[in-house]
């Protein structure tokens, strides 16, 4: 992809459509998910399944840069996130309801809103960076300490991609690095001391086991800017909390 005056400038004659980036994304996803689980103690499946987050994350700055309808689209994540949540907690703990940890259409959603109010930072200059890094640091605190899925981590990508899909940097595959690395961030916004090795080494565990999403970035890079499937849209949405109640109803079986 290339980028002419911040604008992301793509060929419709190859690379990967939005839809079929979808289809990677959902598999992918559900190989995860499997391992979750099922199969806990498997990592296989986990690595795999690094590849689907960074992959929606772009699909959702893609969505915000293009939707005609702004605020529908945050009310269609926030429903959707209404939706799965018993279907979540149900294949992650299982019980009905757990505030532990939440899904992660709650971290889509809260990054669509950070970019809701990037978009509304007005000037130029120090003062505009100021503003924009207070922004996003709230987010990610207020995403940690809530317990969404990726924690920190989910709109500090969603940051980094908007910035490469608006003004053409960072490249994603530097983007997803910092990414990883923010990982190392949710001992300190979650009020650790600095002295407690254990909190420190499951951060780097964490930061090295995302690292394996780094092979979405070439798939990423190959996006084309087609979108055919519009009529199978909330088959997408509706596929998240349906495959987790599958999956719950096997670990029953």
């Amino acid at each position: 992809m290339k980028t002419m005056e911040g604008k992301q400038v793509r060929s419709a004659g190859g690379g990967i459509s939005a839809d079929w980036l979808k289809v990677i994304a959902m598999v992918t996803m559900l190989i995860d998910h499997t391992g979750v689980v099922l199969f806990p103690g498997d990592m296989g499946w986990r690595l795999i399944g690094r590849l689907a987050f960074p992959i929606y994350v772009w699909l959702l700055v893609e969505g915000f840069s293009h939707t005609s309808d702004l605020r529908r689209y945050v009310l269609r994540m926030g429903v959707f996130a209404l939706i799965s949540e018993i279907p979540f907690d149900l294949a992650v703990s299982g019980t009905a309801v757990s505030w532990e940890w939440q899904n992660v259409y709650w971290t889509l959603a809260s990054g669509l809103l950070m970019l809701c109010i990037l978009e509304r930072i007005r000037g130029k200059g120090p003062i505009r960076w100021i503003l924009t890094a207070f922004v996003v640091f709230a987010f990610m605190a207020a995403v940690e300490l809530l317990g969404f899925d990726y924690g920190c981590t989910g709109p500090f990508l969603v940051f980094l991609f908007y910035l490469y899909a608006r003004y053409g940097y960072p490249h994603p595959a530097i983007g997803f690095v910092l990414f990883c690395a923010a990982n190392l961030l949710t001992p300190v916004l979650n009020g650790y001391p600095l002295n407690y090795p254990v909190v420190w080494l499951n951060a780097a565990y964490t930061a090295v086991l995302e690292g394996f999403g780094i092979f979405s970035v070439p798939l990423i890079c190959m996006y084309n800017g087609v979108r055919r499937w519009k009529r199978g849209k909330y088959f997408f949405y509706l596929y998240y909390p349906a495959h987790l109640l599958l999956l719950y109803g096997i670990s029953r079986l």
